[in-house]
């Protein structure tokens, strides 16, 4: 008697262990989703004012700007605390700021994230803080992203997304172009397509982003502007560097 007395006193003090468990998962902060985010983007974004759980809450989206954070809008998000079973947190994000909206399902695996349904348009001037450059260009226009599935993790790059630049400028050169730059996965690395959809300066390339390497992106192509644009020569030398003639060859190494 003594012994089943025991063993239900310990299947009571496992199932009380497993409800505080799982009272406290329910109850973590939104600071949490902080730290998680400073730490998956190497600092280069953070989460200010967070408020709620990590399960759903609101805070303020911050890029690293310098030596502190610029704040560049509001964010919302709603987590599927189930999801953990499949082994993947599904988290569905949505933001806004002046002139910029975004919707997501954002899927975080062990080591490994995953974007679907992304619908994401903002100003080209929220790039500034976020970039290393961005700022020196003074990009202009509007972006727009999607992905219906694109999957980043160490062992590869699976899925597509595309990005939109409409109405591009920089450099103090307004809508010299509209631009497109495609992402397409499927193995250890994915292919990156730059083209020119309209414009007086084309600039169309192809080049490689390695899932080793999930922040650097390797683009080769050529950069051209039409011989009536004088005025372009600037900022095709901002773009490929030195040289002479409207049409010069480029290799770029971007840090995303």
């Amino acid at each position: 008697m003594i012994e089943a007395l025991r063993r239900t006193w310990v299947r009571f003090a496992i199932l009380g262990a497993a409800a505080y468990l799982v009272f406290l998962g329910a109850t973590l902060p939104a600071s949490w989703l902080s730290y998680a985010l400073e730490r998956a983007s190497d600092g280069a974004l953070a989460l200010g004012d967070a408020r709620g759980t990590m399960w759903k809450g609101q805070g303020s989206l911050a890029v690293r700007s310098g030596d502190g954070y610029r704040g560049i809008g509001d964010l919302e998000w709603r987590c599927n605390p189930l999801s953990i079973f499949a082994g993947r947190l599904s988290v569905a994000v949505s933001g806004t700021a002046p002139g910029a909206d975004l919707k997501a399902d954002v899927g975080f695996g062990l080591r490994s994230v995953r974007l679907q349904n992304v619908r994401a348009s903002i100003p080209a001037t929220l790039l500034e803080p976020a970039i290393p450059g961005a700022a020196f260009a003074k990009p202009q226009g509007r972006l727009r992203l999607t992905a219906e599935s694109l999957e980043v993790g160490p062992a590869g790059v699976r899925g597509a997304a595309t990005a939109d630049w409409s109405e591009a400028g920089m450099g103090g050169v307004a809508q010299v172009g509209d631009y497109r730059l495609q992402v397409n996965g499927s193995g250890e690395s994915a292919a990156v397509k730059l083209s020119t959809l309209r414009g007086d300066l084309r600039v169309n390339g192809n080049g490689e982003w390695h899932a080793a390497e999930p922040r650097v992106v390797q683009i080769t192509g050529m950069a051209e502007a039409s011989p009536e644009r004088k005025d372009l020569e600037p900022l095709l030398t901002l773009l490929v560097g030195g040289g002479s003639g409207l049409s010069r060859q480029f290799g770029w190494v971007m840090t995303i």
